[in-house]
């Protein structure tokens, strides 16, 4: 305890009792009320040394029966061991008070203690329980997944050897279709050539209606094939350089723009990644259009450049003409095959042109966009990949 060195077990006993008695002996002498604290100290030593509360009283007794037998003892000194007495008692009253309190603490923070413990394993108990459910789940959940993607990876293997197929098929049935289409185109110009002056006029008119719808066919055989061309186009992204490719274009389009008396203004534009074959396609589909619907009685106004695109490292290539512009309700449907809006003998086409650079932006990653209203021109744009620079 507080400061006192503990001596073994007897020597202890002996030591507190002498201390004690001392004490006593002194204060019944004196009276002095400071030599009360001896009480104190005598008690607290005998605390220390594990002196049980009998065997203190014993000290206390022993002491009073060796003073009481020794001359001079008077009914004074009894009252000055009762009081002693009852200051050292004091000690251990106070010693068995924290006891009492320690113990009703100490049960208390034990069932506190149980209690949580056993919140605690039925908390664990339960989240072993979820984590098993949890799990149970998660697996179920992966088998679902990889049993959808293994379809879907099936599905898309079917789709794509469908689409090639697809695109074979379109491809050797247009390339059958043209040597007989040939055939009868060039018979026809031989039966103008050869027999022209022979023919009654509407004989004549006749062969020249049929010879139109020959080449006519002629050239939706050849849409059909670039169409079989680029939906079984399978490449691998390389550079292409737009500010090269579109005065290639244009040149190789020179009678078209001279008949549309047309104005081109080409912008600067950067290298892109892609397929040069499908750009070529789409730009020259673009520009096609761009020439040949145009107001009538008016030149052509034909922008071609690129602009900024939604997607970071993207860039819009974009071509704008001042036609006469698409219809709201038309916008969608202009894309899809065979779609036109005009007959073929207001503007020639197969409509299959714009059906094409939806393909070849799909192709990109990207889509096809058009801002366009009724007489004021369309704007057609694609997204394309941006080459990245070296160093970066």
């Amino acid at each position: 305890m507080i400061g006192v060195d503990v001596p073994p077990a007897q020597d202890a006993m002996m030591a507190a009792a002498r201390r004690y008695t001392a004490a006593m002996s002194a204060y019944m002498d004196s009276g002095d009320a400071a030599q009360l604290e001896a009480a104190y100290e005598a008690a607290r030593f005998a605390l220390a040394a594990n002196v049980p509360l009998s065997d203190f009283g014993l000290f206390h007794f022993a002491g009073l029966r060796e003073r009481l037998q020794a001359p001079g003892g008077s009914g004074l000194c009894l009252d000055r061991a009762e009081d002693f007495f009852l200051e050292g008692m004091a000690v251990y009253d106070m010693a068995l008070r924290g006891y009492v309190s320690s113990t009703a603490k100490l049960r208390k923070e034990v069932a506190e203690r149980c209690r949580v413990e056993e919140e605690l394993r039925d908390i664990t108990f339960e989240l072993a329980r979820q984590r098993d459910e949890l799990d149970l789940k998660v697996q179920k959940r992966t088998a679902e997944i990889q049993l959808r993607a293994e379809e879907l990876e099936r599905k898309n293997r079917q789709l794509t050897q469908t689409n090639q197929d697809q695109s074979n098929f379109t491809y050797a049935l247009s390339h059958d279709l043209k040597t007989p289409i040939n055939t009868i185109h060039c018979f026809l110009d031989v039966l103008l050539e050869d027999f022209q002056t022979e023919l009654p006029p509407e004989a004549a008119g006749i062969i020249r209606d049929l010879t139109g719808t020959a080449q006519r066919m002629r050239q939706l055989v050849d849409d059909v094939l670039d169409y079989s061309k680029v939906v079984g186009h399978q490449f691998t992204p390389e550079a292409v350089n737009l500010q090269q490719m579109v005065p290639q274009i244009l040149q190789d389009m020179d009678s078209l723009v001279v008949s549309a008396d047309a104005k081109i203004h080409v912008g600067d534009m950067p290298v892109v990644m892609g397929s040069p074959f499908q750009i070529r396609v789409l730009l020259t589909n673009l520009l096609s259009n761009a020439l040949k619907y145009r107001k009538d009685g008016q030149a052509a106004k034909v922008r071609v450049g690129c602009g900024p695109a939604e997607a970071s490292g993207r860039v819009r290539l974009f071509v704008a003409d001042s036609g006469p512009g698409i219809p709201a309700d038309m916008q969608e449907r202009i894309f899809d095959l065979f779609k036109r809006l005009h007959r073929y003998e207001q503007q020639p086409g197969s409509g299959i042109g714009l059906a094409l650079c939806k393909r070849v932006a799909e192709n990109h990653g990207t889509v096809i966009t058009i801002e366009s209203e009724a007489g004021q021109g369309a704007t057609f744009g694609a997204d394309l990949k941006l080459q990245e620079k070296q160093g970066e």
